[in-house]
C-alpha cells in the first residue's frame, strides 16, 4: 500500500461501534494512545474490520488546531 499521507500510525482495532450509516473505530497505537475515526459502515464491512485487526491510521490534514484554557 502506498499513500501520500505522511502521518501513518500502525495500530490495533480496540473497539468498533457500528451504526446504520457510520461506524466509529477506535485504534490503539504504541505508547498507549488511541485514535478514534468515523468511517462509513460500508467501508468497515468491506475491510472486514474486527476488534484485534491490525490497521493503519492515516492522517492527512492541511491544518491542526490547538486549544488551551
Amino acid at each position: 500500500m502506498e499513500v501520500s499521507s505522511r502521518n501513518q500510525l500502525k495500530g490495533i482495532v480496540r473497539m468498533i461501534k457500528k451504526g446504520p450509516v457510520n461506524t466509529e473505530v477506535t485504534v490503539a497505537i504504541p505508547g498507549g494512545a488511541e485514535i478514534v475515526s468515523v468511517i462509513t459502515t460500508y467501508s468497515a464491512e468491506k475491510m472486514n474490520l474486527k476488534e484485534g485487526s491490525e490497521v493503519y491510521a492515516l492522517i492527512k490534514a492541511s491544518e491542526v488546531t490547538i486549544g488551551k484554557d
